[in-house]
This record gives C-alpha cells, sequence and structure tokens, in this order.
C-alpha cells in the first residue's frame, strides 16, 4: 500500500510504501523537548519504504541527545519530515505521519522516551523498527 503526503509549503513530497494499512500503525509521540518543539508523530515498520522528495537547497538536517540519529526538515516550512539513521550500512528511519494526507487513519499514538534509553539499546531498537529511508533531492522542487 502506497500513502502519500507532503510538508505545509509542498516544498517536500512524502511516499510511504507500508505492507499494511495504516490503521494498523499506532504513531510513536516522543516526550523530549527537541521533539515537543517540532511537532511529530511517527510510523515505521522494517519493510517500509520511505522516500522524501524534494528540493535539495531545501532540506535542513538537526541532531539532538547522544548525536545517532539525523532529524530531516523542510528548511522553508520547517516541518519535520522524518528521523533517520544509517545502520549496517542503510539508510533506515520513520517518517512523520503527521504529514500523510491519510494522517486520520493513523492507530492511536503511543508516548515514548527514547532518550532514557542507552545509544546501543536506541540502534538496536532502530533497526528493528525501522524502515529503508530514502532522500531525492534535486536542484529544484520535485
Amino acid at each position: 500500500m502506497n500513502y502519500f503526503g507532503n510538508c505545509k509549503c509542498e516544498t517536500w513530497a512524502i511516499r510511504v510504501a507500508a505492507f499494511d494499512a495504516l490503521g494498523n500503525f499506532s504513531p510513536r509521540v516522543c516526550d523530549c523537548e527537541y521533539c515537543q518543539a517540532h511537532p511529530s508523530a511517527l510510523i515505521s515498520h522494517r519493510n517500509m519504504r520511505i522516500e522524501l522528495a524534494g528540493d535539495e537547497h531545501a532540506l535542513a538536517l538537526d541532531q539532538n541527545g547522544d548525536r545517532l540519529a539525523s532529524f530531516y526538515h523542510c528548511a522553508t516550512c520547517a516541518d519535520l519530515l522524518a528521523v533517520g539513521c544509517e545502520i549496517a550500512g542503510r539508510l533506515r528511519g520513520a517518517v512523520n505521519a503527521l504529514l500523510l494526507d491519510q494522517r486520520a487513519e493513523l492507530g492511536e499514538p503511543v508516548a515514548i522516551q527514547p532518550r532514557l534509553l542507552a545509544a546501543s539499546e536506541k540502534l538496536a531498537r532502530w533497526e528493528q523498527l525501522w524502515g529503508e529511508l530514502a532522500i531525492r533531492a534535486s536542484g529544484g522542487v520535485a
């Protein structure tokens, strides 16, 4: 199943290829200060493929906490698009489901506190939970 969305200024398009209906995904909402300042509800599955397509000049990367993961933002509207990390030589990640057109279909959100985990625990968890993340950046709006 394919799901689509974009950031609020439409500079970045999102496509999610998932094995299951969105109603079967419970978005994860982190309670850390960074995530509260950048509203998101992340979904992922190890077999999910997340594609971000947009203007290479309008992609901002941020790191938080232990600096293991990168937060991909639209540099124009500041929406958090996805979070990712290179694991075992592959870019893995979770998408901000609040940006999906079908977000109303999502299951109930689940509160998470990854800041309480050790770095090794986070990486092991992400390897199990996160899907493939691909970023297709062009010189202009995709």
